[in-house]
């Protein structure tokens, strides 16, 4: 759909949830995203056919961060439209250029530390999904002008996470830089918890979109904000941020001796209002919850089978 003049919204989906990609029409013909990597042959080619286009006409290409659902199509892509530049956060670019780091390092980053990571079916579908290598051609820092966008720099989700405000009408697309309190699915019900991964970073970055006040919010996996409506999901996305470290903090303070990430992870989803079942789905917590850990506890050695133990603070 056109959702403002020359500004066009792609409907995806990954894992039964919707995802958003955003084509713009201006002096050059930009891409927000790539969705995974089936996603151009099922979405992004028929959309842009659509409108008498095809992927020799894209100039440019910007992945928001490293994720399978935003990095995936990159190299078919770059194939199809041999001109194409690619771009990212400066600080994801190993990342988004290269697919085995992003499942190693994003997908497999808490195994060797906490013992916690996917099965071989659901490593081997993320590895799928990501699709292949593809170096990057540009990094942004944050602060550059983009024809009519301003680039910010948004992390909390990943390190380079960035997004685009369009100094014309002021929308924002953002990617996957705030997150409200849950993903839901095409089915309306809840389908994924919050997975920013570094707490601080996340909250300055809601600080930063609340200062800027933009007319519209366009996430890549939720409803558009409007007006009013754009407090209210940062509102609901910093009070999940507080909930959740209030949570973590019980935790500690029930465990004197410490915890495991998995014993953290087991203890705040069995105080959550609504618990995520199965285990699967409570294990995704793993990413914001290692960032409440790292910010309130700090490491006490390792338990018998070689996993970090957390011991909150003093004066927590």
């Amino acid at each position: 759909m056109e959702l403002l003049d020359g500004i066009h919204r792609i409907d995806a989906e990954v894992g039964g949830r919707p995802l958003y990609l955003f084509l713009f029409l201006r002096e050059r013909t930009i891409l927000l995203d790539a969705g995974c990597a089936p996603s151009v042959e099922e979405f992004v080619l028929p959309y842009l056919a659509g409108l008498g286009l095809g992927p020799e006409d894209l100039d440019l290409l910007v992945i928001t961060h490293p994720d399978l659902d935003h990095q995936g199509g990159v190299h078919e892509l770059a194939s199809a439209s041999p001109g194409l530049t690619v771009a990212c956060g400066a600080l994801d670019r190993e990342l988004v250029s290269d697919p085995d780091l992003l499942v190693e390092r994003r997908y497999g980053g808490f195994r060797a530390d906490h013992g916690i990571g996917y099965d071989d079916e659901t490593t081997a579908w993320l590895r799928e999904m990501s699709g292949s290598a593809r170096p990057v051609d540009r990094v942004f820092s944050g602060g550059e002008e983009l024809d009519e966008f301003r680039v910010l720099h948004v992390p909390g989700h990943s390190p380079g996470h960035i997004a685009l405000l369009d100094t014309r009408t002021g929308a924002l697309f953002s990617g996957d830089c705030v997150q409200g309190s849950v993903y839901l699915g095409l089915d309306g019900t809840p389908k994924l918890c919050p997975t920013y991964t570094d707490v601080e970073p996340y909250l300055a970055t809601l600080d930063l979109i609340e200062e800027l006040a933009p007319a519209e919010l366009h996430g890549c996996h939720w409803p558009a904000a409007r007006g009013e409506g754009v407090q209210a999901f940062l509102d609901e996305s910093r009070a999940y941020v507080e909930r959740i470290d209030a949570l973590a903090q019980d935790c500690f303070a029930e465990a004197p001796g410490g915890l495991t990430l998995r014993a953290l992870i087991e203890g705040v989803n069995d105080r959550l209002d609504r618990p995520w079942e199965p285990a699967a789905l409570a294990q995704e917590l793993v990413y914001s919850l290692h960032g409440h850990a790292e910010r309130l506890a700090e490491h006490a050695g390792r338990d018998a089978e070689g996993h970090v133990v957390y011991r909150a603070r003093d004066g927590l």
